[in-house]
């Protein structure tokens, strides 16, 4: 082959790719995600939504933008889905449902969101019943229900164990005193990494973006707000 050729070839072959990258790209953002290129972001998003059941955290305070970024990741998943939220309508075509029977309604190939856990998962009418199911529920996830369990909360300190162990994890700014009170190895992800790029932000910014926690991808993620 001509080095002629043999350009032209490599040419082709990048052109190609950059077109895959732009598709990629448009169709994220369709569903309300949005990247530069396809990059380990990607895919690592991707791997998520193909599991059959997953446990997702997303840990931040008030104000942040924390609930809309579950609407999206429901979104972008793909599946049915249900919210479990004591404070306000889900709202995005998302179905709310009762804590004491949620198991049942749910079908199987779902997403579940547990919204604004410290309003129900300290009062001492649910707090037994609450972690009791969930230690029943999460281990059958990726088998028995398949379903992809999002769990809101603006501290993992009151979080049971068996949340943390998750597929992935969304992070935004804790609040102004909570820091104090986080577990030792999530404030420390705070501080390393976290705190730095939040820092000095405006809210519209904190609103649109996360730190995101994969096993194979670590680092901000931008989504789109609803208008």
């Amino acid at each position: 082959m001509s080095t002629d050729l043999l350009g032209l070839g490599i040419k082709m072959f990048l052109a190609y790719r950059k077109i895959k990258a732009r598709q990629q790209q448009i169709q994220y953002e369709q569903e309300g995600v949005t990247y530069q290129t396809v990059s380990d972001k990607d895919t690592a998003l991707t791997e998520l939504r193909e599991l059959d059941g997953a446990v997702i955290v997303v840990i931040g305070t008030r104000g942040t933008g924390k609930s809309e970024l579950t609407f999206r990741i429901a979104e972008f998943l793909g599946k049915p889905t249900y919210a479990i939220s004591p404070e306000q309508e889900p709202g995005h075509g998302i179905t709310r449902v009762n804590f004491n029977d949620f198991e049942e309604v749910i079908p199987p190939h779902s997403t579940v969101i547990f919204d604004d856990m410290p309003v129900y998962g300290s009062a001492n009418d649910y707090h037994e019943d609450m972690i009791q199911t969930l230690n029943r529920i999460i281990p059958m996830v990726r088998h028995d229900k398949k379903w992809h369990l999002i769990f809101s909360t603006q501290t993992a300190a009151s979080a049971d164990r068996y949340i943390l162990d998750c597929n992935c994890c969304f992070l935004k700014p804790l609040g102004l005193l909570a820091a104090d009170l986080e577990r030792p190895n999530i404030r420390k992800i705070y501080k390393e990494y976290v705190n730095p790029i939040f820092d000095g932000k405006p809210t519209e910014w904190v609103k649109n973006h996360a730190y995101f926690m994969a096993p194979t991808f670590r680092g901000v993620i931008e989504f789109k707000m609803v208008k």
